[in-house]
């Protein structure tokens, strides 16, 4: 037993061709609602699927009269997924993406009481047709390789079978969360703040740890690559660098913690990457990203996104007449120490203001004059 909806508001019009783009008949409903019939003396209306996998249509009914003769026509629409907040709309879409993918009968509103599994072939194509939709790139072969060996382990392939409860149910390794709601929380961010770098081609985004370092380790020091984190549930970007190793022994590579949408909604991520620094040698900053895998220039390849400089401030109507106001501050992320000290990322992570103000304290004010621009 599904939930059943009364729809509320002007449900029967007249067709006419005012509405219509293309000189048809045609009727718009606007303003309706959808209002769940309650059963009486029946405190709930649980059915056997939960909200997000139960399928819904419409029915849309109409008569053509003409002299002598009346037709009587009716359609449903596709099924769909009715929903009570944001919050649900992710695992909406999910079931609407499973279903298209592997409906065989059309409007069978029971689909989800015993959901197919889908092969690996026919799921990859989903999800790149999901981020070219969204963006105007789709996936490549190395990024669906990495998202099959999440879903199928490191033997996928194309006719590996994925089950529904695998693709957004279940958690995937050994995280807290599943696939489908890690891959949507990213559309989002990438949508939202990375847009123009998943264009340009600047994020290789799905990669896994081992890949990137053996992308890198051949790379000139300073090289990096942008890539999602695999740990964040609501969706986060990082980069990676290779440095040469100060013994010559194997290169070591460093990553920062990843930036979710709460850092980049406070500074892009291109003027991150452009002003991120480590503290080198004697205390001095320096930035240790300089090519954008596999050698592309930092400020090349990012340059067009950097923010320009802002005018400056009015002056400020003080006791004093010279004085022109606050000091303009910049956000910056600090690691604390260089990486050629470090033998892990563990502990290479972006300074707290707590510790920032520490080594302000320590360095001296020649320190805040290189994190501020007057």
């Amino acid at each position: 037993r599904f939930r059943k909806f009364n729809i509320l508001g002007t449900h029967t019009k007249v067709m006419n061709m005012e509405e219509s783009t293309n000189g048809s008949l045609a009727a718009e409903f606007r303003h309706l609602q959808l209002k769940e019939q309650k059963n009486a003396g029946n405190r709930t209306n649980e059915g056997p699927l939960i909200v997000t996998e139960e399928l819904h249509s419409l029915s849309f009914e109409t008569q053509l009269c003409q002299p002598g003769l009346v037709i009587d026509l009716e359609t449903t629409s596709l099924p769909v997924v009715v929903i009570s907040n944001v919050s649900q709309l992710p695992s909406g879409w999910a079931s609407i993406l499973w279903y298209n993918m592997l409906v065989t009968e059309p409007r069978n509103l029971s689909f989800f009481l015993n959901p197919p599994c889908a092969w690996w072939s026919q799921l990859s194509e989903v999800l790149s047709w999901q981020f070219s939709s969204v963006t105007k790139r789709g996936l490549n072969a190395d990024q669906l390789s990495m998202l099959g060996e999440k879903l199928l382990g490191p033997n996928a392939g194309p006719d590996g079978l994925i089950p529904w409860t695998r693709f957004c149910k279940e958690n995937i390794n050994d995280k807290n969360f599943s696939f489908w709601p890690w891959i949507d929380t990213i559309l989002e961010l990438i949508k939202k703040h990375l847009l123009c770098l998943w264009n340009d081609g600047c994020i290789m985004g799905f990669i896994s740890k081992e890949r990137e370092r053996a992308l890198l380790k051949d790379q000139q020091p300073g090289t990096f690559l942008l890539r999602f984190s695999e740990s964040s549930r609501e969706g986060a970007i990082t980069f990676t660098w290779v440095e040469r190793s100060q013994n010559g022994g194997e290169p070591d590579f460093h990553a920062v913690e990843p930036y979710t949408k709460k850092e980049l909604s406070a500074v892009t991520f291109p003027d991150i990457i452009r002003n991120y620094k480590v503290m080198a040698a004697e205390n001095i900053p320096e930035n240790p990203l300089k090519y954008l895998y596999p050698n592309i220039d930092k400020d090349h390849a990012f340059g067009k996104y950097y923010s320009r400089p802002k005018e400056a401030p009015e002056p400020m109507e003080l006791d004093d007449p010279k004085r022109t106001g606050y000091i303009k501050t910049e956000l910056i992320s600090v690691s604390e120490v260089h990486p050629s000290r470090l033998q892990t990322t563990d502990n290479l992570l972006p300074m707290s203001p707590e510790e920032f103000d520490e080594m302000s304290r320590i360095v001296g004010p020649e320190f805040d004059s290189m994190m501020s621009t007057v």
